[in-house]
């Protein structure tokens, strides 16, 4: 049923930046790790900080990286908008992007030259919908629309004008009830691996309906933050980002303006989170975005990682914790410097743009003891 048709595993990232933003509270002189992924959060930190703030990105996944920085070429070199069009977050054709990619290619090395010149398929829907997890929804999305109301029902909500009218919209216009099944079908978890995620994003599931827990969080997607400016949620709906100020902030003029004056203090490197924290200085990172890589990690991996974190901290150091099915976290064998904050997660999870997470902020203290 699900035949490969994707090249990475995920097009876009779908963590929300402002909240790894508010919990690393970044400041002049901090280094950032985080995880590259699909280039939207280094993107964005880079373009939400401070000129002086360095910034890896680190992901074991070639395309990952490659993904990540045709992202980071494209809204250097090309106008807002032609950029948005040729990644696929806004409308466009083959010969566009293909004309585009002409304009990009110079900056690239030649190995990404030749990996993208090998997928054409990005030159037809563009490339940040050639994730496996975006290929997955993107299969259910025209029946979501339909049980929900159709495409013109839920394009009303993007014309509420506040917080307030989303909320009554979103419960007395939508038939919200008739998705709780086509949520279970999509992330049931023999047909979720088959297509929509690796297995070893799975190590974790156990027997949890992801699928009802997603459909209990939709309401907070839809109702949460003002969705005239929530890109992802007007991704998932249409396939398209259906207003350009919504756009991620690495694709707005003044975005484009730092990252060309500024892109040399972002780096996607390919290597572990821990591989390159093991090699690292002791102080060398203050600030630490971990994406949701402890539902990846068995528990021990992931509570090496964490000693490891602990130990190479530098100053202020802070960090985020992102997880679906595990934090990864067992309390008896936390470093003693590292202080989690649950109560803050909750906070910032109120604010998040894409809340299918759960958070958990940490600070770490020079003493381990």
């Amino acid at each position: 049923m699900f035949k490969r048709k994707f090249l990475y595993d995920f097009g876009v990232s779908q963590d929300d930046p402002q909240s790894e933003i508010r919990a690393l509270k970044p400041v002049p002189g901090d280094r950032i790790l985080c995880i590259a992924s699909a280039g939207e959060v280094p993107l964005e930190l880079l373009v939400n900080t401070h000129e002086s703030i360095k910034i890896d990105a680190v992901d074991i996944a070639e395309s990952q990286l490659f993904l990540s920085n045709l992202k980071l070429k494209a809204a250097a070199i090309l106008k807002t908008e032609e950029a948005a069009r040729f990644l696929g977050y806004l409308p466009s054709d083959t010969a566009n992007r293909t004309e585009l990619f002409n304009l990009i290619k110079p900056e690239l090395p030649a190995s990404e030259v030749k990996y993208w010149r090998n997928q054409k398929r990005i030159f037809e829907q563009g490339p940040i919908h050639l994730g496996r997890y975006e290929t997955y929804i993107a299969r259910f999305a025209p029946l979501g629309r339909w049980l929900l109301g159709g495409y013109h029902k839920m394009l009303g909500l993007f014309e509420t004008r506040s917080i307030e009218e989303q909320k009554a919209y979103f419960d007395q216009k939508l038939r919200t009830g008739l998705l709780k099944n086509l949520f279970k079908l999509m992330f049931h978890r023999r047909l979720y691996r088959k297509g929509g995620i690796a297995e070893q994003g799975l190590i974790h599931m156990g027997d949890q309906n992801i699928g009802l827990r997603f459909y209990a969080k939709f309401r907070g997607f839809c109702t949460n933050t003002p969705v005239r400016q929530n890109w992802m949620l007007q991704l998932v709906l249409f396939n398209r980002v259906l207003f350009e100020e919504a756009l991620p902030s690495y694709l707005t003029p003044e975005g484009r303006e730092r990252l060309q004056n500024e892109r040399d203090r972002l780096q996607f490197i390919k290597i572990s989170y821990t591989d390159i924290l093991d090699t690292a200085d002791r102080g060398r990172y203050n600030k630490f975005a971990l994406s949701n890589v402890s539902d990846w990690l068995t528990e021990e991996d992931f509570m090496t990682l964490m000693e490891v974190i602990s130990q190479k901290a530098g100053e202020d150091a802070r960090g985020l914790i992102r997880y679906i099915h595990s934090s990864g976290i067992v309390p008896a064998q936390l470093p003693g410097n590292i202080q989690l904050n649950y109560a803050s997660g909750e906070r910032l999870l109120e604010q998040d743009r894409f809340p299918f997470y759960n958070l958990v902020p940490f600070t770490i203290t020079g003493d381990e003891n």
